[in-house]
């Protein structure tokens, strides 16, 4: 069942299009950490360019739980990482690319992100981004609408149809305004959910470009997944 969800999960990621992302909602009690875990796993194994977009922190913490939960995360200490505020470094220091300082106006901190990804392009050409801790930058904006929606176009809806990458973004829903969690899926043509629910880990397909995948879901016990991370 774990090998199931495992390879469903990296196939979903695997194989969306050049210029595609998707959400991936969950709730604050969810055990993102192993979804997270599977999914830089396999892009290792499989030796596809890819960075990490760290928000406030997001990536320490999604390694602490790791840790806590008794799963080896040495594959953590090698990945890039792009900051963007935060304080604390997840892995070694010559892998992070740039560390951004969101405390600036939104225009200047998302035309110095916009900068370094031009930089990682030159350098990978095609990757895979994976984007933790956005929620909690979304929390900063969502008094100022006005900041919100610049945030949006330029953090957000730009990399839409970017040929040189695709990727993940991981969204806890439930610390935001339902207004702004319709926003974000309004951006994004595909938006999965994962949950804890009676016993069972499901990630389950609420939007995609593929009508035939509503609702799909894959299923496993969360216990029996960490225990086979945990080899």
């Amino acid at each position: 069942m774990e090998e199931g969800f495992e390879s469903s999960a990296w196939n979903y990621l695997e194989n969306l299009k050049w210029g595609e992302y998707m959400i991936v909602k969950h709730n604050s009690n969810d055990p993102t950490h192993l979804l997270f875990y599977i999914l830089v796993k396999q892009l290792k194994e499989n030796n596809i360019p890819f960075v990490v977009i760290d928000v406030l922190d997001k990536l320490y913490l999604l390694k602490m739980h790791l840790t806590s939960a008794g799963i080896n995360t040495t594959i953590l200490d090698d990945i890039p990482v792009i900051k963007l505020g935060g304080v604390r470094y997840t892995g070694k220091i010559t892998n992070l690319i740039e560390r951004i300082e969101i405390s600036q106006d939104t225009p200047v901190w998302t035309r110095h992100y916009r900068d370094a990804l031009r930089r990682v392009e030159k350098k990978l050409n095609k990757y895979v981004k994976v984007i933790v801790g956005i929620d909690s930058l979304l929390q900063l904006y969502e008094d100022n609408i006005w900041e919100l929606n610049i945030l949006m176009l330029e953090g957000f809806a730009s990399m839409m149809g970017d040929k040189n990458s695709k990727g993940i973004v991981f969204l806890n829903s439930s610390v935001l305004n339902p207004k702004t969690v319709l926003k974000i899926e309004e951006i994004f043509p595909r938006v999965l959910r994962l949950e804890l629910k009676e016993g069972e880990l499901i990630l389950r397909i609420e939007k995609s470009v593929d009508f035939g995948e509503y609702g799909r879901e894959i299923k496993v016990s969360p216990q029996q997944l960490q225990e086979k991370l945990r080899m």
